[in-house]
């Protein structure tokens, strides 16, 4: 991803990341990964965050790449909408997700 592209997404308040969990009823659970060069021991660092997103028509499988958006509160823990699927990944299991996220 690109300067440009990361400082936009920034500024429109929109997150790409993997869905680990599908689980909960409308409720996707978002991966999202973040690269970026330490201030003082310039080593690479990768930070990866869980965000809960609103899937009102339940379309996200595990694996699915997708963009959420920030929006009001819609419960305690859960303040952003799925925006778009951008690629699916039909046939994996949990448990391969789990682990490609969790490496």
């Amino acid at each position: 991803m690109s300067n440009n592209a990361s400082a936009k997404e920034k500024s429109t308040g929109t997150l790409t990341g993997v869905v680990v969990s599908n689980r909960a009823e409308k409720t996707i659970t978002v991966s999202v990964e973040r690269i970026f060069k330490h201030p003082m021991y310039h080593k690479t660092v990768r930070i990866k965050k869980k965000y809960l997103a609103h899937d009102e028509e339940n379309r996200c499988n595990m694996g699915d790449v997708v963009r959420i958006r920030l929006v009001r509160p819609i419960s305690r823990r859960k303040k952003w909408l799925l925006q778009e699927i951008l690629s699916s990944t039909p046939g994996h299991s949990a448990d391969e997700i789990e682990n490609e996220v969790s490496k």
